[in-house]
């Protein structure tokens, strides 16, 4: 089993002061029992205090060291973890606005189109508990991108359940899916730039071999939510 170096860095961190902690206290039993042979009975007893005290401090130092590198450890995989769901969902958004909502045309909408409602979250609800060790402006912006993905789903829902209406009102719920489409891209871009995930480019280019349709677009998964993202903007979508 492959063990991750930062996890091996850690551990050899915490073996390391364990040791310091034993050789201090080896050293103290070393001097009380030199400090006995010659018979300074006051002499060792306050060796014997300052070596229990300098024992102490390292243990607390390893301990406290052990649960600041776990943590650590936690935010790093949730941060990873975020990302990975936020750009699947975010591909997929891309994908579905290419094809069909970007040129809806005059294609009637269809009970069928249930199909496109977003996955429901998996990481956001099972990490919720640990959401609070993000910087602010993280929790912001992932917040604010779940947020726009379950109004997209509301407005999906609310149009493949009633697909038989005028055709003003299909046009309007049309244009309605293809703003909320449009609103994730800036918040998830935000996300995905603060999450800073190392090697993110192999999170972004499996993403994109999910859904065909982004495939139609110049450039990468990115370049793609970029150039979304600054649609959305300029047509004053928020």
């Amino acid at each position: 089993m492959t063990v991750n170096p930062a996890t091996r860095s850690h551990r050899q961190h915490l073996i390391l002061l364990i040791a310091l902690a034993c050789l201090a206290g080896a050293l103290t039993a070393g001097a009380m029992m030199t400090s006995l042979a010659i018979g300074g009975s006051v002499s060792s007893g306050l060796i014997g205090l300052i070596g229990t005290l300098v024992g102490s401090g390292i243990s607390f130092g390893a301990v406290t060291f052990h649960d600041n590198q776990r943590l650590k450890q936690e935010i790093k995989a949730m941060r990873a973890s975020l990302y990975a769901e936020i750009i699947d969902r975010v591909a997929r958004c891309a994908n579905d606005y290419i094809d069909p909502w970007r040129d809806w045309g005059t294609r009637k909408i269809v009970s069928d189109d249930a199909k496109f409602l977003p996955s429901f979250p998996l990481v956001l609800p099972a990490v919720a508990a640990k959401l609070g060790l993000l910087d602010a402006e993280i929790l912001l912006a992932v917040t604010q991108f779940y947020f726009r993905l379950s109004v997209l789903r509301d407005a999906i829902e609310l149009v493949s359940e009633d697909p038989n209406t005028s055709e003003e009102i299909r046009s309007q719920r049309v244009e309605m899916v293809q703003r909320r489409l449009l609103s994730c891209f800036g918040p998830a871009l935000r996300s995905l730039k603060l999450l800073d995930v190392p090697r993110w480019k192999q999170f972004d280019s499996e993403a994109a071999k999910v859904y065909p349709h982004l495939k139609k677009e110049l450039g990468d998964l990115r370049e793609i939510l970029e150039r979304f993202a600054a649609l959305a903007e300029k047509e004053n979508i928020n």
